[in-house]
């Protein structure tokens, strides 16, 4: 910054302080501000400054809110540099402080950090994928094997056969009943005609392939809860 881009920027800060202008100000600032260019980040600076305090602002307030405004556009465009086999580390690192700068300078647009590393699609967008060209009138498969629905009854005693879901343990905070053992009401009351939705929900993950995102048995969907259709596809499959 040169003392007439100094003289610049104090008399956008006079137009919010009212402060007084010499030629010794523009030189003490230029001076301390010598590795800062007059740029709209550094006009910028001095906006958001007054902003949010009436106190003077200095010329470290003006290089700390400077470099903020930069940071936070790197850290939001994510850059990342793969680099090249034949480049020098002089090479390697002066590519790198350009990219950072362009990020800095915002001609490097924000990105999440999957855009960034060019990463694969979401599970449920590939398993939509996988099923173009698939007639639609093909026999879906089941989402519970046979086998296993046939071995998980096999566990449970008979006047409990209906209740599959006990293969697996209860994760209500307040029941938390052990595999093959019924659930339990606040009152302590055993559940003996069905289970705490919990409980159902983890079945269904454990057991079913989820129609929706495609997960499958043992992997949890791709939303905080498993989806409605995997629920109700475990319940048709055990209905059968």
């Amino acid at each position: 910054m040169t003392p007439a881009d100094a003289a610049e920027l104090l008399t956008l800060c006079a137009a919010f302080d009212r402060r007084t202008i010499g030629e010794s100000d523009a030189r003490a600032w230029a001076y301390a501000l010598r590795d800062i260019p007059l740029d709209d980040d550094t006009r910028d600076a001095v906006a958001d400054h007054y902003g949010r305090t009436e106190a003077w602002i200095t010329p470290a307030h003006v290089r700390k809110i400077r470099t903020g405004l930069r940071t936070q556009r790197i850290e939001t465009a994510h850059p990342v540099y793969d680099g090249h086999p034949d480049e020098s580390s002089v090479e390697f690192t002066e590519r790198r402080r350009a990219q950072l700068t362009a990020a800095a300078d915002g001609t490097l647009p924000s990105r999440t950090i999957g855009q960034a590393l060019d990463a694969a699609p979401p599970r449920a967008v590939l398993a939509l994928a996988a099923s173009i060209g698939r007639s639609v009138h093909d026999e879906p498969r089941p989402y519970v094997a046979p086998e296993t629905r046939a071995a998980i009854r096999k566990t449970l005693p008979g006047r409990r056969a209906a209740l599959v879901e006990l293969a697996v343990a209860c994760p209500n905070e307040q029941c938390r009943a052990a595999v093959r053992r019924l659930c339990k009401s606040s009152r302590d009351v055993e559940l003996r005609t069905g289970v705490h939705g919990a409980r159902r929900d983890a079945y269904a993950t454990t057991y079913a392939t989820c129609p929706e995102c495609g997960s499958g048995p043992s992997e949890p969907c791709t939303s905080a809860e498993p989806h409605p259709a995997r629920i109700r596809a475990v319940r048709e499959v055990e209905a059968a």
